[in-house]
């Protein structure tokens, strides 16, 4: 008698099964895909936060019936936002940079991805060599996919959590993350950290912004700003260790960092290198190298980051001398907001690179973080411009 009544209203309602365009004012629409047998019902049931307006989306949407339960073939709708349950809100890609692909849940081919394209819960972004991919969710949050990351968005079956990284590194602000060997939680509205998920599957957390948990094997370890953390497979988390100092530009070509005695950076005549490497290579027990101008230094007596059975309290030891420092992150763009960058690649600290030998002539912005032993990175150093092929 109910789906009687609710039959005969929708066909006194002139144009029921007919979709009503609606004002740029009145709705921002959502477009869901629907499986094929699936009904107005189901798909209520499933999408919308209240399933009983399921008779909103005729006014959006032209239908071969406006009966809630007769199947429906397989086809695209749209639904307002504010209809649909947290979950099912899209996120949008607001930004790539070279080859980016992208996987709907339950389909096996990658496609190349398109800019402002909705990305949906259980759709899967992969970044290729040197891109990157922007997502921006309906909260505001944003995540960060460095090149060559794998990223799982509103994973199914992991209970309040927005990002499952299967491979790579992100970077994002209040994101929920979910990797193979550690659970991310941010605990500041403002929170803005880094996940790197390493061949072994350990993953290495760094927050720059707030504080996060980090949680696994039923410990949970509290991370706060320019401090990090480091979760093996099956291990829990380790304490809190230090982040490698910011580096800050002076006047002139050299870059000297806010710890006392740190390495410096020069970038003289566009050719870029640590040039002070006495503080970064001190090591607990080892002595520090003092070396001729130019000289690589051989067996210094550093400890084996690869050692499975390396204690948690030697790492803390390690690092909080000097910071040592492994490499550095060279980010140049031809913009001082770094929107698109020209170079964006990790370098050793003993490497000497000559940018006149990689870029166009011109003038551009660069800015550089420091990688410490364990990988972990700190953050990057305020733009400073830059003159390829010509005097700086």
């Amino acid at each position: 008698m109910k789906k009687l009544m609710i039959g005969l209203l929708l066909f006194l309602r002139p144009g029921a099964a007919q979709a009503v365009q609606p004002s740029g004012s009145e709705a921002e629409l959502q477009t869901i895909v629907v499986k094929p047998g699936d009904t107005l019902w189901s798909i209520s049931n499933t999408y919308l936060k209240d399933p009983k307006k399921w008779n909103l989306i005729l006014k959006y949407n032209r239908l071969p019936s406006s009966d809630p339960s007769i199947a429906l073939p397989g086809m695209p709708l749209r639904v307002p936002t504010t209809l649909l349950k947290e979950e099912y809100r899209a996120a949008k890609l607001v930004y790539s940079l070279n080859e980016v692909l992208y996987r709907r849940t339950g389909v096996s081919d990658w496609r190349g991805v398109n800019m402002k394209m909705d990305l949906f819960k259980n759709d899967t972004v992969r970044t290729m060599a040197e891109a990157r991919a922007d997502v921006k969710f309906y909260t505001g949050e944003i995540l960060n996919l460095f090149p060559n990351s794998i990223a799982v968005l509103r994973p199914p079956g992991k209970k309040d959590i927005d990002v499952e990284l299967l491979a790579g590194e992100l970077r994002s602000v209040k994101s929920r993350v979910i990797t193979a060997s550690a659970v991310i939680i941010p605990k500041t509205k403002d929170t803005e950290f880094g996940a790197k998920l390493k061949d072994d599957l350990t993953t290495l957390v760094q927050v720059t912004k707030g504080k996060v948990d980090v949680k696994a094997q039923g410990k949970t370890v509290e991370v706060s700003e320019g401090f990090a953390s480091e979760v093996k497979m099956d291990m829990p988390p380790s304490q809190p260790v230090k982040l490698p100092p910011l580096p800050q530009f002076e006047q002139g070509s050299v870059t000297a960092l806010s710890a006392t005695g740190g390495p410096q950076l020069r970038t003289d005549g566009g050719v870029v290198s640590l040039a002070n490497l006495k503080t970064s290579l001190k090591t607990p027990g080892g002595p520090s190298a003092n070396l001729p101008k130019g000289e690589v230094p051989k067996n210094i007596p550093t400890a084996d980051m690869n050692d499975k059975g390396i204690d948690t309290s030697e790492i803390v030891k390690m690092l909080s001398v000097g910071n040592p420092i492994q490499g550095y992150h060279l980010q140049v763009s031809k913009d001082q907001a770094f929107t698109t960058t020209v170079l964006n690649k990790e370098y050793d600290a003993f490497d000497k690179i000559d940018l006149n030998e990689i870029l166009p002539p011109g003038n551009y912005f660069m800015r550089i973080a420091l990688v410490d032993l364990l990988g972990f990175e700190g953050k990057f150093s305020p733009p400073r411009p830059l003159r390829v092929g010509g005097g700086q």
